[in-house]
């Protein structure tokens, strides 16, 4: 049976939400917004009167001191009358002491076994490749990829990681290249020339999957060319993402100062007698600018053990 989020107008399997069912209520994996069981047996029935439970005896007890009553109405007047220390009559049990007239008893239901229990609080797995699947579409719907500005892959790859793992499912950011096989890069070159964001989703523990966010696509490992999709460098979390790429930014501007200082050294200085200040003054920059690339690397080196070739 197919149900239909009123507020993201995503469908799903009733088999694959119902372990979020609450007080008559799903939880959307979308959207995370309330959904209305259509079933009957899902909506809560009206919680009983705190003094219904009291009602039962007092009925009781009221049938059998009328029921006394009559007795001694009935009773002729010579007989003798109940003396004042006599034994009081016992009270029978509920389940066979007379009934006022009109109440009608609703019998309890069967207290379930154990293992009922067990199976009542282990509900079906959901599926995981149909919510990456939805919250893919649903994302792609709603946002427009542009490289001027705007929402670029990074962006809509950190909007729907966060998607994913609000609704249980384990995903990482993935930096690289989709456009060449990385497998023999070093990871300078892997660090300097990634152009591309995306996410991985883990639906089990052998099996993953790529979510081209800017498409919208969802990308499996036996799809051709899926491979590139699977190595890059690999992110918990957009913090981290973020922090790599202020640092890569930083890399790229000093060292690219480092190649000119060198061209320019290399086209006008190098070889010539004459040692000016001016030239003393190019040295020393051109050094700094070059050490400034080496250390700016280093930082970076942490994530060198996230990166994946294969």
């Amino acid at each position: 049976m197919d149900i239909k989020c009123s507020h993201c107008h995503m469908e799903f399997e009733l088999n694959d939400i119902v372990h979020t069912l609450k007080k008559g209520h799903f939880k959307c994996p979308v959207c995370g917004k309330k959904i209305p069981s259509p079933l009957v047996k899902h909506q809560e029935s009206t919680p009983p009167s705190p003094n219904g439970k009291y009602l039962m005896p007092v009925f009781i007890l009221l049938g059998i001191a009328a029921g006394f009553a009559v007795i001694n109405f009935l009773m002729p007047a010579d007989k003798t009358p109940m003396m004042m220390n006599a034994v009081a009559p016992a009270i029978m049990p509920y389940s066979s002491s007379p009934l006022p007239p009109q109440v009608n008893v609703t019998p309890l239901p069967p207290v379930p076994s154990a293992s009922q229990a067990v199976q009542s609080e282990s509900p079906q797995a959901p599926d995981k490749m149909k919510i990456v699947k939805a919250i893919a579409a649903q994302y792609h719907t709603t946002h427009s990829y542009t490289q001027q500005g705007g929402f670029v892959c990074l962006d809509m790859a950190n909007d729907v990681w966060n998607q994913l793992t609000k609704s249980g499912i384990e995903a990482k950011i993935m930096g690289g290249t989709i456009k060449e096989n990385v497998t023999s890069w070093n990871y300078r070159q892997l660090a300097l020339e990634s152009d591309h964001a995306w996410v991985v989703a883990k639906l089990s523990v052998t099996e993953k999957v790529a979510i081209e966010t800017t498409a919208g696509v969802v990308i499996t490992p036996e799809m051709k060319n899926a491979s590139t999709y699977f190595k890059g460098i690999e992110f918990d979390n957009p913090d981290q993402i973020k922090r790599f790429e202020r640092l890569r930014i930083k890399l790229y501007e000093v060292c690219r100062d480092a190649h000119q200082l060198t061209n320019d050294w290399n086209e006008n200085v190098a070889g010539k007698q004459q040692k000016s200040e001016e030239t003393i003054t190019k040295q020393s920059r051109l050094e700094q600018r070059k050490q400034d690339c080496e250390r700016t690397f280093g930082s970076l080196k942490e994530f060198e053990s996230r990166a994946i070739y294969y």
